[in-house]
């Protein structure tokens, strides 16, 4: 049986897979099928043509379960004229989430139909949305729209100018869009462009999801709400610090979305949804994907969504008020990727009383120690357990200048890590690789009272409150030189002096239990933080690294 002529339905525009489910779909709807099978089916279509892409990374294009957008749209509350609008519309599983759910509210088919905006880059994308809610308004109206307001086009840049301001509510999921690596990022006139429409909330490096946050602020209007989903690297990444400032001035986050590592079927990417909208309330909601249960956490400074995820991950808050910060006793710095493909031509296997200078990696790097002989680690593409750098007489200026100023006594810090984890070079012979930061005391006696103020548990609660999220989960933070710059350092204090003691203790005899619960003990009544959760918190990470 062929599909009535009423539902006008075309699939040639359609990729084969999605043709031939959006055709047996409309054949249902013409024998009269009623079932609710029919709305996962046309859910469904979406993950057909996510199947249907070829580079996905590219595009920074990622299907959505039609479950995450179904609980998104109930997040954000629409209602019966709700106007709702999906910047990044792929397939249209969030605009068919919405249509349900304005359907169960009573509302219209043809009002819903007409209240749907949506746009996408990808155009055969589109159709597969217009197909998609066509299909849905046949089967739940017996209308069929012409869903002349899903178009193509890139929403940053060719959104219709009548949407702006008229949306009373925004969902999606926006492509993740990092910018250091060449396959992502935005060439220079586009990042023109963007520029010049974002102004100051743009930053070259800010993750284009986030772009489309503050896009979806501009659509809507005070009364508003929002809920795009984004990597939860972005709630503390550096270069989305004047987008959530702007936004929490704006329209603050009245809640936060947990998605986690595993909604998504082919991308493993850590994901989150501010949800935006309602009265500046002194307390956020934090919610996770398929839980009923919700935290209220006290409002952060604009611009500090990393703390709500902290906070949620049990991260025990602080309050460091040192009148000095690490910045003002040392120098920091990330070492450079030419550094890298200098030391590569040079690292050679060691012997165990080698002289020459020998080469740390974020691997061997451990709370107070460095696992120089100990562990195997790969570097420059090959293995290594003493790897040494074989230097020439007279090296390149640019890396004898490094040379000079990376043969210093120093605390090199990890950047991938739960809490901080550092070590000092008290003679200055080993040398960082990039991700490395490096710390050099402009006091070389302060060496170990550095070393005592980053490793220590406020510290490291103080970062991950900062930085909760931009690591590989959401317990991780991926350090960076400009934020250790600004850690606080303790008063001056016997205390700081008995922590900078059990500190050098702690690296040269080895990681005795009971001294490090001493150190953090001293280290927070040092820091004036005194705290069993603090303590605990720490020392239970502290453990789970290797002895």
């Amino acid at each position: 049986m062929g599909t009535p002529a009423k539902l006008k339905f075309d699939p040639s525009g359609l990729p084969a897979p999605v043709a031939l489910a959006a055709s047996e779909v409309a054949q249902r709807i013409q024998r009269g099928h009623t079932g609710e099978e029919l709305l996962k089916q046309l859910a469904d279509l979406g993950r057909l043509r996510e199947e249907e892409l070829t580079d996905q990374r590219s595009s920074g294009a990622v299907f959505t379960p039609y479950n995450v957008a179904e609980e998104l749209v109930d997040r954000v509350e629409i209602g019966p004229g709700d106007t709702v609008c999906d910047p990044s519309v792929g397939p249209g599983v969030f605009l068919l989430a919405a249509a349900e759910r304005k359907f169960q509210s009573g509302e219209s088919v043809p009002s819903i139909t007409q209240n749907l905006r949506g746009i996408d880059i990808d155009p055969v994308s589109v159709a597969v949305a217009r197909s998609t809610l066509q299909l849905w308004a046949a089967w739940r109206g017996d209308h069929w729209p012409t869903m002349d307001s899903i178009v193509e086009g890139d929403a940053l840049t060719q959104t219709p100018r009548e949407w702006y301001g008229n949306c009373d509510a925004v969902v999606g999921n926006p492509p993740f869009l990092g910018q250091f690596k060449s396959d992502t990022a935005r060439d220079k006139r586009r990042s023109a462009v963007l520029k010049e429409h974002f102004g100051p909330r743009y930053n070259g490096y800010i993750d284009e999801s986030m772009l489309f946050v503050l896009l979806g602020i501009e659509l809507g209007h005070q009364k508003s709400r929002i809920a795009l989903i984004i990597p939860t690297s972005v709630l503390g990444s550096d270069s989305s610090q004047a987008a959530r400032e702007w936004i929490d001035k704006t329209l603050p986050p009245k809640a936060l979305w947990l998605g986690g590592r595993s909604i998504f079927d082919t991308a493993t990417v850590d994901v989150s949804a501010p949800i935006l909208g309602g009265s500046r309330r002194s307390y956020c909601e934090v919610l996770r994907y398929r839980s009923e249960k919700t935290l209220q956490i006290a409002r952060p400074p604009d611009g500090q969504w990393a703390s709500l995820l902290a906070a949620a991950n049990g991260t025990p808050r602080v309050q460091l008020t040192g009148r000095h910060t690490l910045s003002d006793a040392a120098d920091i710095s990330a070492d450079f990727r030419d550094a890298y493909y200098w030391l590569a031509k040079r690292v050679t296997e060691g012997e165990v009383a080698d002289s020459r200078p020998r080469l740390a990696t974020v691997g061997l790097i451990d709370p107070f120690q460095y696992m120089y002989g100990e562990l195997e680690i790969r570097f420059a593409k090959q293995r290594f357990r003493r790897p040494v750098i074989e230097i020439e007489d007279q090296p390149p200026r640019p890396f004898a200048n490094w040379l000079l100023r990376r043969s210093n006594p120093k605390v090199l810090v990890a950047t991938q890590t739960r809490v901080i984890e550092c070590y000092a070079d008290q003679r200055g012979d080993v040398l960082p690789s990039t991700p490395l930061i490096t710390i050099t005391p402009t006091d070389r006696t302060r060496l170990w009272h550095l070393l005592a103020a980053v490793a220590s548990p406020a510290a490291s609660a103080w970062a991950v409150t900062a930085a909760a999220g931009t690591g590989l989960s959401q317990e991780t933070v991926r350090l960076r030189a400009s934020l250790l710059a600004e850690l606080p350092l303790p008063a001056p204090s016997k205390g700081w002096d008995e922590g900078a003691e059990l500190a050098r203790q702690i690296q040269s005899s080895g990681r005795n239990p009971d001294t490090i619960t001493q150190f953090g003990e001293v280290m927070n009544r040092a820091y004036n933080t005194p705290s069993d959760e603090l303590l605990q918190w720490w020392t239970q990470r502290i453990q789970k690294k290797r002895p």
